[in-house]
């Protein structure tokens, strides 16, 4: 029985290191991919507007959970989602780790820790880009308890962006890859609460309801709750909850999928 154990953390690493690995070789690709979208956001709306006095001072404070969120989740919906497609539907090297003496799901888990590991980076990389150009506005009061509750808010998000790229990397196929940005991302950023927060939305009761279908809605609310403490974010039980949720959810609808397209 150990002897099983370790084969299959064994197995599981050296799918994780290999992904790993390839991306490492395309460090510049990857890091001008991640942080160009945040770089252009938090330039426009967290340094010129504020500048020019469109925007109130106070508004790069209360976004800058929300790029912390978007960048998280971006980044590991694609990190998982991507190399997914493309394995599954024009390299077909995930043949090869499916014919490993493991179960099907340790592939599975492999893709999506990497996915996992990238949106961690991506997320570091808002840091030092806000910090540049939202420095001088940012004002937070972050305690010992704050800290471990924003680390499990971050460890969360970072599972519900791997099991969603999962989810997506088993519908998307490789020529629909281009269209998953416009048509799939843009949405999912600019209804999940980066710019305003969801408590001020009451004057469209409608829309303030239906973004409830975003998962970046309760994780930007769950980080804001966290990051600001003057902010009217979501009650902390209810961007926890629907974090929870999402990421139950959309991890069993993905591993069916993946299940069904590793053995057709």
């Amino acid at each position: 029985m150990e002897t099983t154990t370790i084969s299959t953390k064994q197995v599981f690493w050296t799918m994780v290191k290999r992904d790993l690995l390839i991306q490492y070789r395309n460090l510049g690709e990857f890091i001008f991919r991640v942080g160009m979208l945040p770089f252009i956001l938090i330039l426009t709306y967290g340094y010129v507007l504020p500048k020019i006095g469109i925007l109130s001072p106070d508004f790069p404070n209360q976004m800058f959970p929300g790029m912390l969120g978007m960048s998280l989740l971006v980044t590991g919906i694609h990190g998982t989602a991507v190399p997914l497609s493309m394995d599954f539907n024009n390299s077909r090297e995930i043949e090869d780790r499916l014919q490993a003496p493991v179960s099907i799901n340790v592939t599975a888990w492999s893709k999506m820790v990497v996915g996992m590991i990238e949106s961690w980076i991506g997320a570091l990389i808002v840091l030092p880009i806000s910090l540049i150009f939202m420095g001088s506005y940012l004002k937070f009061d972050v305690s010992f308890e704050k800290m471990m509750l924003l680390i499990l808010i971050l460890l969360l998000s970072s599972v519900t962006s791997a099991n969603l790229g999962l989810l997506v990397g088993t519908i998307v196929k490789p020529m629909q890859i281009a269209a998953m940005f416009p048509g799939f991302l843009m949405p999912v950023i600019f209804t999940g609460a980066i710019f305003f927060t969801w408590d001020s939305l009451s004057a469209l009761p409608i829309y303030q309801y239906l973004v409830l279908l975003n998962p970046l809605v309760y994780i930007n609310e769950a980080l804001r709750h966290t990051l600001v403490s003057s902010s009217n974010a979501m009650p902390l039980w209810l961007s926890i909850a629907g974090i929870l949720v999402f990421t139950i959810g959309m991890g069993m609808l993905g591993m069916k999928r993946f299940k069904k397209m590793a053995v057709r």
